[in-house]
């Protein structure tokens, strides 16, 4: 019989802020955010904001107005920017993304258009992501996330203390290696692959401590996470799909409907994330960032 996943609607509940009006979008993880403007935020708001999207591990900032510059500003409330491996950034901003899909491209594929969490192959992975929604199409171009924290606590004990001694290797192979021939689909966007990724493989722990809640999760993903340190191949897939199936099962995800001056930040930590292709015919222009992170640190279970 399949598993029955479920959650409980305390797991995302909302606390008061002085600053601005949370409201959950799921019982997972999830949070639109209204009354508050990112240019003019003080420093007890961006505290408190920091706190919501701990609680929340993504925000949805509904009604802004950001430029470029400003949308940077923003990022480096949160901390350093991040580093952008495999996509060309902006000429004049070299920390911004600009995530294009023009209404006229011939295939539907989407940039990062598989379940993951950001560059999870670099030793200091993102802490953040930030992603504003410059130009959105009227409907479709959706984004799931889904919570690591849900899928791990949702394992047994037994197989949380086998895994908190484990490593997943992690790779950008097939985003970006050679055989990532997708990638030739996204016509707007200068991304890097093709070419040899070897450099960039390294081993994460499998359960981590989140350094700021405390709270242990899953650090692994479908887009990066290719094998477990010292198992075959043969042993590790059917563990690697295992643990996929219950961090994306849908009472651990939450959807977001994108309107224009939406900014969405999420804890890339302990959230994955989906873009959805559904809007072939139709412009998305996006304008993203990351904050730069520190190595994940192994987990402990009781």
């Amino acid at each position: 019989m399949p598993e029955f996943f479920h959650t409980l609607a305390s797991h995302n509940a909302a606390r008061t802020h002085a600053h601005f009006e949370v409201a959950p979008v799921a019982g997972s993880l999830g949070a639109d955010v209204y009354g508050l403007d990112l240019n003019s935020i003080s420093e007890a708001g961006q505290a408190e904001l920091r706190q919501a999207l701990l609680d929340h591990q993504v925000l949805f900032i509904r009604n802004q107005r950001l430029t470029v510059d400003q949308l940077e500003a923003v990022t480096r409330r949160f901390g350093d920017f991040g580093q952008e491996p495999y996509v060309q950034p902006m000429a004049d901003h070299p920390h911004v993304v600009r995530v294009l899909k023009e209404a006229g491209e011939s295939s539907p594929f989407v940039f990062g258009g598989a379940w993951h969490s950001d560059w999870s192959f670099q030793e200091t992975p993102p802490d953040f992501t930030l992603l504003y929604g410059h130009d959105v199409p009227a409907h479709g171009g959706d984004t799931l996330f889904a919570s690591a924290y849900l899928g791990c606590e949702w394992l047994s004990p037994t197989l949380r203390k086998i895994l908190a001694e484990l490593d997943g290797i992690h790779s950008p192979e097939f985003g970006y290696g050679p055989n990532a021939a997708h990638n030739a689909g996204i016509e707007n966007m200068q991304i890097r692959f093709g070419e040899s990724v070897d450099h960039d493989r390294r081993a994460h722990p499998l359960i981590v401590r989140h350094p700021e809640t405390g709270r242990n999760l899953l650090f692994a993903n479908p887009a990066y996470t290719l094998g477990i340190a010292g198992l075959k191949p043969e042993e590790s897939r059917p563990i690697l799909d295992y643990l996929f199936s219950v961090v994306s099962a849908p009472a651990f995800t939450c959807r977001m409907r994108w309107t224009p001056g939406t900014l969405a930040i999420w804890d890339n930590r302990c959230v994955w994330h989906l873009p959805i292709s559904d809007y072939h015919g139709a412009r998305r222009e996006m304008f993203r960032t990351t904050v730069r992170g520190t190595m994940p640190a192994r987990g402990h279970t009781e």
